[in-house]
């Protein structure tokens, strides 16, 4: 196994306020890993003597090192967008993603996964021109790959939890919930297209919502975007109306429940905490070696700034 101490050398601050936090329920949560998208980059930047890059699956097995010293950490949660959608090879899109989901599953916990905008491969396909029928990677595929812990068929589903303290119930939505219907000519037309179909709004609405439990929501893409840094529409990179479709109609269902004590998400690759009256909403850098916008931290391969993910400690 590869010596990953250049990583878990840096943990022990962490580790050491993890236990003195002693909080009865903490998870792992980690976004937008895009993993061998900068393998790519390089090999195509300089072919005979491409510059380092980042693997994903280093990032996450140096995640057991936490998990040995922290026996609390219940689980671990993946944000979506977990593979290189942009390879022109869909087997090698294929093998990004089981790349990285067979080493959540090598962890010592469950990993609950979210289904990212970029998991289908629709969006760079069409983008380019491709037939999207080779490139496709369907909602059952990825419910095969992604959803090992989920006990439902669809690519949305909650657990309750137990702790010492209370209980909650963890909510894990798809934010690329669309359809999948081919057009006259065979091709599936929506690609970045982000939503949260009336089926999964109704699903939320009339059973994941309805519980004592306090709730800790979980998607790809936030439910509301106002106020959120690091979208698109540089240089503010604030984008401030919503693109999910039937984001509205969710968040005000999920405003309107006061057990929801807070939302986590990826896709804008970084770290945001907002508030909007009792409701907290939290987003993460990106797990993938990028710096594209102003204000966010040097990433330098082959050191502890070569991956992001966050332990979240709740009392």
């Amino acid at each position: 196994m590869k010596d990953l101490r250049y990583l878990t050398d840096s943990y022990e601050e962490g580790i050491r306020r993890i236990r003195e936090i002693d909080a009865p329920l903490n998870f792992i949560f980690m976004a937008d890993q895009h993993n061998r998208m900068n393998e790519l980059s390089a090999n195509r930047r300089d072919p005979d003597n491409p510059p380092p890059f980042e693997l994903a699956a280093d990032a996450i097995d140096s995640m057991q090192y936490i998990l040995d010293r922290c026996p609390n950490i219940s689980m671990v949660i993946c944000g979506g967008d977990i593979g290189d959608d942009y390879d022109p090879d869909v087997e090698k899109v294929r093998a990004s993603h089981k790349e990285v989901m067979d080493a959540f599953y090598r962890l010592s916990v469950p990993t609950h996964c979210c289904i990212g905008n970029h998991d289908d491969g629709l969006g760079v396909a069409i983008d380019r021109g491709h037939d999207t029928r080779e490139h496709v990677i369907l909602p059952a595929e990825l419910h095969a790959l992604c959803m090992k812990y989920n006990p439902t068929p669809e690519n949305y589903y909650y657990i309750d939890t137990d702790t010492s303290e209370c209980g909650y119930r963890m909510i894990f939505l798809n934010t690329s919930d669309k359809p999948y219907y081919p057009d006259e000519n065979g091709q599936y037309p929506f690609g970045w297209r982000l939503e949260i179909s009336n089926r999964q709004a109704l699903w939320l609405e009339q059973d994941a919502l309805k519980t004592d439990r306090r709730i800790l929501l979980f998607a790809h893409s936030p439910l509301h975007n106002a106020n959120i840094f690091g979208t698109e529409g540089g240089p503010t990179y604030i984008k401030p109306y919503d693109d999910l479709l039937n984001g509205p109609r969710v968040y005000h269902a999920v405003k309107q429940c006061k057990n929801v004590i807070a939302a986590f998400f990826g896709h804008v690759h970084y770290d945001n905490i907002v508030y909007d009256e009792d409701l907290l909403s939290v987003t993460t850098l990106c797990s993938l070696v990028q710096e594209w916008a102003p204000g966010r931290p040097k990433r330098t391969i082959g050191t502890p700034t070569e991956t992001a993910f966050d332990v979240f400690s709740i009392k």
